[in-house]
């Protein structure tokens, strides 16, 4: 059995669950060393009976790579484990030069422990720029590690393709969300013809831009009998007061607050045309894909690699925030042309089936047991 320990600043329910999965794996034995994660920022926590081991450090995701705390839990837990998973970020870099001290002083002693990662190819400063010092640091991450595993395909090619990484340490799997629960509580069918509703899934913060998600909706109003179109939002943040004052005066506005269980997401998702958040977006691309519903967005340098997923004018659309009338038009088409809509929502079906949750466990242990 693979022994893995796998650090978490951040924790949320879609990590915990999916990551659940890869516990219930014979082959596998995983214990969670996590951070309290984004305190304020709309994150929810699922509190479960997990098949994991969890043990939660009090700091958040912000201070998590350079807190003591953290060094002292590593090093006490390090030597009982096979592999140790790192996020390769510049927030982690204390604890990261640390578990490299960890990992040479065991393998002094024999102990052949192998570190680990699971992230977005290039690392980033303030609003997607790259700079010199970002493209050394990856690259720095990259050689200290024995394997790098990417959330997408395209990602981990890119990378080889940059020549940022080795070809022989780099990995990919499909980040994902837990696709069995969706599956548990939800059985396909097409969105309903009236009244017809958008759901804006994600947290409430100002690059998830769910103000601009209520605009767009209040002019597509325009285009419809007020009763027929509807807007659910389901999330939580600093950016609910938004909602709040939108939803006081638009009764066609439905703010459900942070779900996190399925069994509460999924009659929402049934009654959906589509899915539209149009900041920067990453897992919500799956959960809508996993109830087969196509996901709208705008174009961003900020998105996560799951925006790879999105096939324009197949099982989504990613818009120019620039171009209002038309895209209004191409969202006003996607509502009411049934046969249109029915075969995006086909199309987002498919694309999960590709991304589930098995198919990350496969790729997870590939890149663990792989010679």
């Amino acid at each position: 059995m693979t022994k893995i320990l796998w650090l978490a600043p951040n924790f949320n329910h879609y990590k915990a669950r999916f990551l659940n999965h890869l516990a219930r794996d014979p082959d596998i034995s995983l214990y969670i060393l996590s951070g309290t994660g984004r305190v304020g920022f709309g994150d929810k926590e699922l509190v479960k009976d997990w098949s994991f081991d969890y043990q939660q450090i009090p700091v958040s995701k912000k201070k998590f790579g350079f807190s003591l705390k953290v060094a002292n839990a590593l090093k006490a837990l390090f030597v009982n484990f096979d592999w140790v998973l790192i996020t390769v970020e510049k927030k982690i870099f204390f604890i990261f030069i640390y578990a490299l001290f960890l990992r040479f002083r065991a393998r002094l002693k024999g102990k052949q422990i192998k570190l680990i990662s699971y992230n977005h190819p290039l690392l980033k400063s303030g609003n997607g720029r790259v700079t010199w010092i970002d493209t050394w640091l990856t690259k720095f991450f990259y050689s200290q590690l024995d394997r790098v595993i990417f959330y997408s395909e395209a990602s981990c090619i890119w990378a080889i393709n940059q020549k940022l990484i080795k070809p022989e340490i780099a990995y990919w799997a499909n980040n994902t969300i837990d696709t069995l629960t969706v599956s548990e509580n939800y059985n396909f069918t097409y969105p309903q013809n009236k009244p017809k509703h958008i759901v804006f899934i994600g947290r409430l913060i100002a690059s998830k831009k769910v103000d601009v998600a209520i605009k767009y909706f209040e002019l597509l109003q325009q285009r419809f009998e007020s009763e027929h179109l509807i807007l659910d939002i389901i999330g939580d943040g600093p950016d609910a007061d938004i909602v709040i004052s939108a939803s006081s005066k638009n009764k066609q506005i439905k703010w459900h607050g942070a779900l996190i269980e399925e069994s509460y997401i999924s009659p929402i998702m049934k009654k959906c045309s589509f899915v539209f958040l149009p900041g920067d977006s990453g897992l919500s691309i799956n959960h809508a894909f996993a109830y087969g519903r196509p996901y709208v967005t705008m174009i961003s340098k900020n998105h996560g690699p799951e925006i790879s997923y999105i096939s324009e004018n197949k099982n989504g659309l990613i818009l120019n925030i620039d171009r209002t009338s038309l895209n209004l038009k191409k969202m006003e088409e996607l509502l009411i042309n049934e046969k249109m809509l029915n075969k995006f929502c086909d199309n987002a079906k498919l694309k999960s089936s590709e991304i589930s949750i098995e198919n990350w466990i496969t790729k997870i242990k590939y890149a663990l047991l792989d010679g």
